[in-house]
């Protein structure tokens, strides 16, 4: 057990087939990763992103092909000591920084981060950022 590590849930990220969300409207475009990204809404208010990979994506296989679940925590560095990291550290735009780690054979992604939700979801803050370089239209 990690010293003085708080853990909140905070999504589910499940790969799917590239056709299956490349047509819709709010699909998020990285280029970094050559990542399709589509958050859901549901009647639970469980965050839910659909991912899509195209074939240049650098990211772990595993993380292509596995849902992983998100948990936000209060210290990124201590919870990562000794784990075995898929995708290393980095922060994809400002005041938020994650990796992706397995535990027992189960993907979680590790947040770190004072952003509200509001400001992470849908038309969040990660517009013109190094994950979705791309500028809003408005």
């Amino acid at each position: 057990m990690i010293e003085n590590l708080e853990i909140t849930f905070h999504h589910i990220g499940k790969p799917v087939p590239l056709e299956s969300i490349a047509d819709r409207p709010n699909v998020k475009y990285s280029p970094l990763f050559d990542m399709y990204s589509l958050d859901l809404k549901n009647e639970f208010s469980i965050p839910i992103e659909l991912h899509a990979f195209g074939e240049n994506s650098s990211l772990h296989p595993r993380i292509q092909n596995e849902t992983h679940v998100a948990f936000k925590v209060n210290d990124i560095v201590s919870a990562l000591k000794n784990q075995e990291i898929l995708m290393p550290l980095y922060q994809p735009f400002a005041d938020y920084r994650c990796a992706m780690i397995n535990v027992n054979n189960q993907l979680i992604e590790l947040i770190e981060t004072s952003l509200s939700e509001s400001e992470i979801w849908g038309d969040g803050i990660f517009k013109d950022s190094i994950l979705y370089p791309q500028k809003s239209e408005n």
